[in-house]
């Protein structure tokens, strides 16, 4: 197979804002070392700046951070603040899990929200949060939907825009639309891990008028790596490798466009977010934002070729 059978020429992108601005910068990286294969370590606060700066004057209007990652907000926000910009990002942060922290009392619970909101305004120089979302799903339901009835106040007093929910299952994403209160949803979604397409759950996002934040597109480095150097607990992920980089190879495609145009025209996405150490890393993804659709024959392969992988390997929870 050749590499121009395997996109669809007929539909190419024209190459503007409205295709850059889906991108999502992700911030993980700024604050601690972030993903299976990152070898260039945290970059400096001067390097996170440039990388920032950089990203917003090539048009990517949204950043995905949060308190778990490291100093990752304060950096967004000491950078924002050196910038003159025309128009400022949006940034959606989280709310780090109630459930694990094992309060006793609502009193205590609402108190760590309430702080935990403030710091990362503080942190961030805003005076609202332009998203918030659970990082852990089960606090959807925790102590019978008290925290989401928190982060409704405060959404009503202006101190939130939008709320919602970073998922890692469909049972989360079923539990998301059945409460019907929330705004937008991260998911986790890329070649090997598949759960979210086919059956329909993008498409009732899409109809509530959900925003959907595409994440792990490249399985947080997984899929980009040699499937003879893996490290002992993902051994297992060998030969789902193996078969990516020989459709890879028979299509003349690199598994990293394939991993990122597969996901980039998925219906009813609304931003993917890309994590990057360094500028050539994020420059590279704004050229792969160019690239005109694969074509519908080869994504049904695709489909096929990685409708079985194990949980195991597809979640990173269980990389341990």
């Amino acid at each position: 197979m050749k590499r121009q059978n395997s996109y669809n020429n007929e539909d190419m992108r024209v190459v503007g804002m409205d295709n850059t601005s889906k991108l999502m910068l992700g911030t993980a990286q700024l604050g601690g070392k972030y993903g299976i294969a990152n070898v260039a370590g945290i970059p400096s606060m001067q390097k996170s700046c440039e990388l920032i700066q950089y990203a917003v004057s090539s048009g990517i209007g949204y950043l995905d951070t949060a308190p778990g990652y490291g100093d990752s907000e304060k950096i967004i926000g000491d950078c924002l603040n050196k910038f003159d910009l025309n128009s400022r990002p949006i940034i959606v942060t989280k709310l780090s899990s109630i459930q694990a922290l094992g309060f006793q009392t609502e009193k205590e619970r609402k108190n760590f929200i309430y702080s935990s909101i403030k710091s990362s305004l503080e942190n961030l120089k805003l005076s609202a949060l332009d998203t918030c979302l659970l990082h852990d799903p089960r606090d959807m339901n925790y102590q019978n939907g008290e925290i989401i009835k928190v982060l409704r106040e405060l959404k009503e007093r202006g101190m939130i825009h939008r709320i919602g929910v970073s998922v890692y299952d469909l049972q989360d994403v079923e539990m998301f639309l059945s409460l019907d209160c929330f705004d937008s949803i991260q998911i986790p979604v890329n070649l090997f891990d598949q759960r979210m397409t086919g059956n329909g759950m993008l498409e009732k996002l899409s109809e509530k008028g959900i925003e959907v934040f595409a994440r792990s597109i490249y399985l947080q480095g997984l899929l980009l790596m040699d499937p003879a150097n893996l490290p002992d607990q993902l051994k297992q992920a060998k030969k789902p490798l193996e078969l990516l980089a020989k459709y890879s190879k028979d299509t003349g495609i690199s598994v990293k466009e394939l991993a990122f145009l597969f996901v980039r025209d998925l219906p009813g996405i609304s931003r993917i977010i890309i994590g990057c150490e360094t500028i050539d890393q994020l420059r590279e993804n704004l050229t792969l934002m160019e690239l005109p659709p694969l074509k519908k024959e080869t994504i049904q392969e695709i489909c096929q070729l990685f409708i079985d992988i194990p949980i195991k390997i597809m979640d990173p929870r269980m990389w341990k």
